[in-house]
Order: C-alpha cells, then sequence, then structure tokens
C-alpha cells in the first residue's frame, strides 16, 4: 500500500470499503463530534421532526469520513494524510440497518512539481445497489510511475 513504485493508470479500480451503519455506530460517531442531546441522527422524534423521515439517518461527515479511510488505505498513510482530499455530494439518505460500499476508479493523473496527482471518482451505494454519495478525492504521489505522453 502506497509504495512509490506502483504503475496508477486511468480506470484502475480503488479496493472498495464496505461499512454496516448501526444505530450504536453512528451515535459513537455522532458523540466523537462532542455532539449532545437528541439529533435527527440518534433520536427517531427528532429526525421526524426536523426531516419529516420516519427513523434516523447518519450525518453525511459519517460517509465522507469513510471515503476519506478508503483512499487512505488505497495511497498509503503517509500520501494521503500530506497531500489527500475527499469532497462528497450526498444524494440519499444513509439509515441505520444500511449496508453502504465505497468504491472508487482513477479518473485522472497529472503531473505536479512534486509528484502526480491522482484522481479518484468516488461512489457511495447501498445494499440495494441505490447511490447515496458521489465525489471525487485525490493524492499527490511522489515519483509516481507514469505511462510516457503522446
Amino acid at each position: 500500500m502506497g509504495e512509490l513504485s506502483r504503475n496508477y493508470q486511468i480506470d484502475d479500480d480503488i479496493t472498495p470499503i464496505v461499512k454496516e451503519m448501526t444505530q450504536g455506530a453512528i451515535n459513537l460517531f455522532e458523540g466523537s463530534a462532542g455532539e449532545t442531546g437528541p439529533s435527527q441522527f440518534t433520536d427517531e422524534a427528532t429526525a421526524r421532526d426536523v426531516l419529516g423521515t420516519e427513523g434516523t439517518v447518519a450525518s453525511g461527515r459519517m460517509s465522507l469520513t469513510f471515503a476519506i479511510e478508503m483512499l487512505r488505505r488505497y495511497f498509503g498513510a503517509d500520501v494521503f494524510n500530506h497531500s489527500g482530499m475527499v469532497d462528497l455530494r450526498f444524494l440519499r439518505p444513509v439509515r441505520p440497518g444500511d449496508t453502504i460500499t465505497f468504491s472508487g476508479k482513477i479518473s485522472g493523473i497529472s503531473r505536479e512539481a512534486n509528484g502526480s496527482k491522482i484522481s479518484v471518482a468516488i461512489t457511495a451505494q447501498n445494499q440495494k445497489g441505490d447511490t447515496t454519495g458521489v465525489g471525487q478525492g485525490s493524492a499527490i504521489v511522489p515519483n509516481a510511475y507514469l505511462p510516457p505522453e503522446d
């Protein structure tokens, strides 16, 4: 993981990660953010009042965290923590009981002064095949092998 000699190519798949979205995990995540008291993420009545939904939802921050985890694993913490970024758009609510698969595909490679910027198209899908989020991520990889320019 994160080896400098890795050969990056457009359309290469990123190793996906799969997350079970339990209410317990959602509560822990919200608590770790310093959130106290009922919210649409942790309390069904508040979710009904705030969102008009039956039941709670997972915050978008939670999906963003998992997308970051996927790219950190792929590029290696040393590379991703230094130059990585993720921008995720949330399309559908993620609910307790959902299983979300985060996947990615290399969408671009460009030369930078300090290495090569590897761009990744990111998709999050639930167990029904519905896309819950899409976005882009990238990291600048030092000394990445690039195919010769035409």
